[in-house]
């Protein structure tokens, strides 16, 4: 039996079951009409046919969340656009390829822990730690006096992830990345 969730509650990542599709949320809004009730537009990713939706919703209409589980796993290795999990507690392995998990492939690195998302024994999505560390693999010198940027200057990952780092960090240099914004910490 799937929970109801008031459209209110609705957060980002959260898998929602309308008309027996799974969805997963990418983004809520929120905007409030004048002496009218306010909508949410819920911005979904369909997870059998990959599209993504912009849905709007009055407030007070509830929807089905799906029963997920979580699972403790880490990431082992990638094989062309197939990427490769064990669960830790059963060791079970999992191949997602690269499109049901495009938006957190660059963060992805080898013996990582995180979390899968698990329905009726098919994995939906990765849950990526909040926060990982990650070598800074090239960088542009940063330049004195340059303020442009904000004391930020651009540099490459060693997963190929291009981010912003303080000025002062060079190649080999070690930064913690949150994952969900993709910004230094």
């Amino acid at each position: 039996m799937a929970t109801k969730l008031d459209v209110s509650e609705i957060k980002k990542w959260a898998i929602l079951e309308i008309n027996w599709d799974l969805f997963r949320v990418v983004d809520v809004s929120f905007m409030q009409c004048q002496q009218r009730q306010g909508n949410y537009t819920l911005k979904m990713k369909n997870l059998v046919t990959w599209w993504v939706q912009n849905t709007p919703f009055r407030s007070g209409t509830t929807l089905d969340k799906a029963d997920v589980i979580t699972k403790n796993a880490v990431y082992l290795y990638n094989s062309g656009d197939s990427y490769s999990f064990m669960e830790n507690d059963s060791w079970e392995m999992h191949d997602l390829s690269k499109d049901s998990i495009e938006d957190v492939v660059p963060y992805l690195k080898e013996n990582m822990d995180l979390y899968l998302m698990v329905y009726q024994g098919n994995v939906l999505n990765v849950i990526l730690p909040a926060t990982v560390t990650y070598t800074i693999a090239s960088t542009v010198p940063g330049v004195k006096g340059d303020r442009a940027q904000a004391g930020k200057k651009p540099a490459t990952l060693e997963t190929g992830l291009e981010i912003m780092v303080p000025l002062h960090k060079n190649e080999w240099d070690e930064v913690t990345v949150n994952t969900e914004t993709g910004e230094t910490v």
